[in-house]
């Protein structure tokens, strides 16, 4: 359950490819293994006002992760091994395919907290393939970058270096938005990373 949703799903399908659903679906571990019930909590996510700087000022794993709607497409995930970005926008109502980075780095932070590998996989794959810097809204871009960077641990490169890739691509793109640079600027890692990257172009 999750909000107002409930979900009607089968232990052998979410178990194999969960390490936090076999888990707790252990009826000699957890409670919720004995009542076959899970509850979620998620938000509906940030209120529309609601800034992307004012996000990487103030990150919130339930208000900017965990959401019913990343609930929903991992449950999706769960039975077709894919999440659908019309169904993000559908959901959401965003502008497509301009936001949706952020959906793609919540997906894989979402296979991070739960233990589904294969979530991950897909999340990182459709990052990388969303297209070029043209395709991408500032607020989204940002949106995405302090999620990589704030909800997987230090030891997990893959989506922080692939939000580096889309920074760095889109240097020239992004290179007089005060949005970006603000975000940049207030991101010690992300600062780091894109430095790093302009020493290894100078050494070519």
């Amino acid at each position: 359950m999750c909000g107002s949703d409930t979900y009607k799903v089968h232990k052998a399908i979410i178990c194999p490819q969960s390490d936090f659903f076999r888990a707790a679906c252990r009826a000699d571990t957890f409670q919720e293994g004995k009542t076959n019930t899970i509850t979620i909590a998620a938000s509906s996510g940030r209120d529309e006002s609601t800034s992307p700087l004012a996000l990487a000022e103030d990150f919130d794993w339930d208000l900017d992760v965990e959401t019913t709607t990343s609930v929903k497409l991992m449950i999706h995930y769960f039975y077709h091994h894919d999440y659908l970005e019309h169904e993000v926008v559908h959901i959401q109502g965003l502008d497509f395919p301009k936001a949706v980075l952020d959906e793609h780095s919540r997906m894989y932070a979402m296979g991070e907290k739960y233990g589904i590998q294969g979530l991950k996989r897909v999340a990182l794959a459709k990052f990388q393939g969303r297209g070029g810097p043209r395709q991408m809204s500032k607020s989204s871009v940002i949106a995405a970058a302090v999620i990589a960077f704030n909800s997987t641990p230090e030891s997990d490169k893959d989506l922080r270096e692939a939000m580096l890739e889309h920074l760095d691509r889109s240097r020239q793109l992004f290179k007089h938005s005060v949005p970006i640079q603000k975000m940049i600027l207030s991101m010690p890692e992300v600062a780091y990373g894109l430095y790093r990257k302009s020493i290894d172009y100078n050494r070519l």
